[in-house]
């Protein structure tokens, strides 16, 4: 299966819900989900054990990987100044990453509603 979706960290908080897992699993699984490397760091700092992080990390390198790179954060910029509230900074290269991959972003966090009322980006909350 080619990565339909981008998964963002605040989804993966949710995995142990039945009914976050009943959605996201089946991706995880089937390869539907993608990551990058600003998901993944924020993933990985929530490890304290250094062998549990390194198994995570393992763990995280078998998912298809998105580009974080100028473009995403020209477009993460770009969003930032059309935007009317505050978002953090992450959910802004996440959501660019997502957008310029052409990824439905996979979360739980108002932000990247915000931004994609500004995109029009599609984006599925993981927790309704």
């Amino acid at each position: 299966m080619i990565a339909t979706h981008l998964a963002d960290a605040s989804a993966w908080a949710q995995l142990h819900r039945n009914d976050v897992a009943a959605r996201l699993v089946p991706l995880l699984v089937g390869g539907g989900a993608a990551t990058c490397a600003v998901i993944d760091l924020e993933i990985l700092a929530t490890f304290d054990d250094p062998t549990a992080r390194a198994e995570a990390t393992a763990e995280r390198a078998m998912f298809p990987r998105v580009p974080v790179d100028d473009a995403v954060l020209d477009r993460a910029v770009q969003v930032q100044g059309l935007l009317e509230e505050r978002v953090p900074t992450v959910a802004l290269v996440v959501a660019a990453a997502a957008e310029l991959a052409g990824l439905v972003l996979l979360h739980h966090d108002d932000a990247y509603d915000h931004i994609a009322a500004v995109t029009r980006q599609p984006v599925e909350r993981i927790v309704p």
